[in-house]
């Protein structure tokens, strides 16, 4: 095997699909972990939590968060799994940026939300809707189950497993793995034997397989909403052999058409037919709502042009480089750094005093005032031309092009520099569409009437199968 082989390469380069754990492919259980291994070894962060001190205490903090809803949870008729950090701010509550509409639903919703990566759960006073319950008890009882498990997990074909991993040149505890899948299987089970909802949503199945194979076996509809990007290269998304649909949802629910353009003959993820647009709720909100007129706007003063980097925890310190080099040759742009994690302060960088980490307005807030917005694969280059706002991709190891480069193929709306004197050119020379064109552009990526297009595909069609 070549070092710099990749999932696709391997998946089809081996007998994955026989490497079999109860009766189950297990290939589809250990692809996610395997590419993050090759993800390191190529110099990016990795993405997998870390068991530590810290950690625990933490998760213990959140153990009692919601706890009550297990002694009413028959009444819940769905269940969505949603994780803390994807709630945001709008008006005066906390929303559930992908699935709060879910939970208003007139069937009744149990939220069982995981409270990392953030860390915690948010007040249940600052929230739209109280049904939650910490996924931590989730992730407690799996614990405690694998504990009973026996310790030689018997995977069949397991030489093929171990040559991938020696050739590949990575490490992976795959037994680990594997009993924990197992162990969240046993938990799903004899929760089943408690409540039966109708149906179960997750804003991200492939760390929920064990789940889902259980709720499968009850013919429990398991739906997937889009949360981030989808498209030839996230491998949660392409599958390249036939494993079973053991582990993957039913349906999935996207903001536009153009993610079903990659399900189909050679992508074996899920039905084309059961790929469904209904857009994207928060941001349909957030562009209906007014700004908050107590927000602190910045002051644009002797800057011509505001820049909003939307930016994305592995490629960090690949953009802040080339961040501080165009800063410094252009003082007339003021550069706006949006964190995913509001309380990171990213004193640690010497930026220009052009380039101001913003922490009181979110990016959706930032770009309501951008005249650009940059990133290198983050959502929100798709997310940003429904304020008519361009794109500006900084191509860094065709990181950017290789992934958006077939989507955003309109340098009316978006393009894609390599360097310092190419993203001088582009603001100097460049013609853009103006707002009003790029806002109707965006139409082709993001559905609207989202509550509508939401409840239509559950009643006329998941509940009625």
């Amino acid at each position: 095997m070549s070092n710099c082989m990749g999932l696709k390469e391997i998946e089809l380069s081996y007998h994955t699909e026989s490497i079999i754990l109860d009766g189950d492919c297990a290939w589809p259980i250990l692809r996610f972990k395997i590419n993050e291994e090759l993800r390191k070894k190529s110099g990016l962060t990795s993405r997998t939590l870390k068991i530590n001190k810290n950690l625990v205490i933490k998760l213990l903090g959140t153990l009692f968060y919601g706890l009550k809803e297990i002694l009413r949870i028959k009444r819940y008729k769905f269940w969505v799994f949603s994780n803390s950090d994807r709630r945001k701010k709008i008006q005066e509550g906390y929303v559930d940026r992908v699935m709060e509409p879910i939970a208003e639903h007139e069937m009744r919703t149990l939220v069982i939300e995981n409270p990392y990566p953030l860390g915690r759960h948010y007040k249940k006073d600052d929230l739209k809707n109280g049904n939650i319950l910490s996924q931590t008890v989730f992730f407690s009882c799996t614990k405690l189950i694998g504990l009973f498990l026996r310790r030689n997990v018997k995977v069949k074909n397991e030489e093929i497993l171990i040559k991938i991993l020696k050739e590949a040149g990575i490490s992976l505890d795959y037994k680990a793995v594997l009993r924990n899948h197992r162990a969240q299987y046993l938990f799903m089970k004899l929760m089943l034997k408690v409540a039966t909802p109708k149906v179960v949503f997750f804003v991200y199945c492939a760390s929920s397989m064990g789940y889902i194979r259980a709720l499968k076996e009850k013919n429990i509809p398991v739906v997937e909403l889009q949360h981030g990007v989808i498209n030839e290269l996230h491998y949660a998304y392409n599958v390249f052999k036939d494993f079973g649909n053991n582990f993957y949802p039913d349906y999935l629910l996207t903001y536009g058409p153009n993610e079903s353009k990659i399900f189909g003959t050679n992508n074996f993820f899920i039905e084309p037919s059961n790929v469904i647009p209904i857009g994207y709720y928060f941001l349909e909100e957030f562009i209906n709502s007014p700004m908050n007129d107590s927000k602190h706007l910045p002051n644009k003063n002797h800057f011509e042009k505001i820049i909003v980097l939307s930016l994305q925890d592995p490629f960090e310190k690949f953009m802040f480089e080339f961040l501080n080099d165009i800063a410094s040759r252009d003082k007339s742009i003021l550069f706006l750094l949006a964190p995913r994690d509001p309380r990171k302060s990213y004193k640690e960088f010497k930026f220009p005093v052009n380039v101001i980490v913003e922490q009181k307005l979110n990016i959706y807030e930032c770009l309501k005032i951008a005249d650009f917005h940059m990133t290198i694969n983050s959502t929100c280059a798709i997310e940003a031309l429904c304020f008519g706002v361009p794109n500006i991709l900084y191509d860094y190891k065709n990181w950017a092009s290789n992934y958006y480069g077939n989507v955003l193929n309109d340098s009316g709306h978006t393009v894609f520099v390599n360097g310092i004197r190419e993203f001088e050119r582009i603001i100097k020379e460049h013609q853009f569409y103006n707002k009003e064109k790029i806002v109707q552009k965006s139409g082709d990526f993001i559905q609207s009437g989202f509550i509508s297009n939401l409840n239509d595909v559950i009643e006329q069609k998941i509940l009625r199968k």
